[in-house]
């Protein structure tokens, strides 16, 4: 297994997105950061199963959400560079990936 990081922004990213959900139904954000649990254990398992994108950047759905985790694998690690709901532009992950947009280095 490789340890899984997340930057500074995939984090507000996740829990902003477990506010959405909570505010929608009670539990419901809870039960979305345990399914982001579930993704990232299945990131530190497989990483490269999860096929590159532009930039390297590799997409993990959420199971039973319509949203994604991007992450780049590295030698020593995965890193988590952002949480997008299906509806917003996955372009947003890749220019991280590519470094149109600065990720946080943590």
């Amino acid at each position: 297994m490789k340890p899984v990081r997340f930057t500074r922004r995939a984090e507000t990213e996740i829990e902003r997105a477990a506010a959405w959900y909570e505010k929608r139904s009670e539990g419901l954000g809870e039960k979305f950061l345990g399914r982001v649990k579930e993704a990232v254990q299945s990131i530190a398992i497989n990483p490269l199963g999860y096929a590159a994108g532009v930039g390297g950047a590799r997409r993990c759905l959420v199971p039973r959400f319509q949203d994604a985790l991007y992450f780049m694998v590295e030698p020593d690690e995965s890193i988590v560079i952002g949480c997008l709901h299906s509806k917003r532009n996955p372009i947003l992950a890749k220019e991280r990936a590519l470094g149109v947009r600065p990720i946080d280095p943590s």
